[in-house]
């Protein structure tokens, strides 16, 4: 029982970091200043990084891949509700349409 408890706070957690990594991304290929160094840094942390720490922590025995799987489900859930209500926001165009 503690296992699927552990397994669904670290899915959770894991769901929240790499949406927050990928907010990151988008933010600096398509924000006010975008910066190419800086899209590569957030994708160096979010794949190489978060994804090794994510077969770590699902290779620990006291953590179960299927709490990890409802955890990281339910809040992938919660966000898209959340986002689904947000106003969506035109994206800034040039005057001459590009």
């Amino acid at each position: 029982m503690t296992e699927h408890l552990l397994g669904a706070s670290t899915g959770a957690v894991w769901s929240l970091a790499s949406a927050w990594c990928l907010a990151r991304v988008f933010r600096a290929w398509l924000g006010p200043r975008p910066s190419r160094r800086r899209v590569v840094m957030w994708l160096l942390v979010k794949f190489p990084l978060l994804y090794a720490l994510m077969v770590m922590l699902l290779r620990q025995p006291a953590v179960s891949v299927i709490g990890f799987g409802v955890g990281f489900t339910l809040v992938l859930f919660v966000m898209i509700g959340w986002l689904s209500r947000q106003p969506v926001q035109a994206l800034p165009t040039s005057p001459h349409g590009r």
